[in-house]
């Protein structure tokens, strides 16, 4: 009776292994395909950020563009000014807690017939308590 080791079952189960393993690297290496988007221009001037048209509606129906506060009735043709050379017709919109969804509904559509093609929405923070009015 020898009492040494049988290798040709334990090199069968490792080359059985290694034969998995060949088959199954490639798969995993292959990946997901992920559209990335388009790398951002590098020479985009730094008054880009500055030059933001924030709009706003008051309680009062008054609309503001930035810090210009103006009658409703003015809005249309304000804001088609401060477009027009604005190429990529882009506006952010704050709203206020004290004017209701229709009338908030209805400026946005006039900001949009007046030309605003991208609306962006400014959302503050809703557990921030509003501001005390003066006593």
């Amino acid at each position: 009776m020898r009492s040494d080791i049988n290798v040709t079952p334990l090199v069968d189960v490792v080359l059985v292994l290694l034969i998995i393993f060949m088959v199954i690297t490639p798969v995993v290496q292959m990946g997901y395909l992920v559209k990335v988007p388009p790398k951002a221009p590098a020479n985009i001037p730094p008054s880009a950020v500055q030059d933001q048209i924030i709009l706003r509606l008051t309680a009062d129906n008054k609309a503001m563009i930035n810090k210009e506060e103006m009658p409703i009735e003015q809005f249309p043709n304000r804001i088609r000014e401060v477009l027009r050379g604005n190429t990529s017709k882009m506006v952010f919109f704050s709203g206020s807690r004290d004017v209701d969804y229709e009338h908030t509904m209805s400026f946005l559509d006039l900001a949009r017939m007046s030309g605003a093609k991208n609306i962006g929405i400014i959302v503050e923070d809703p557990s921030a308590a509003p501001a005390m009015p003066p006593q």
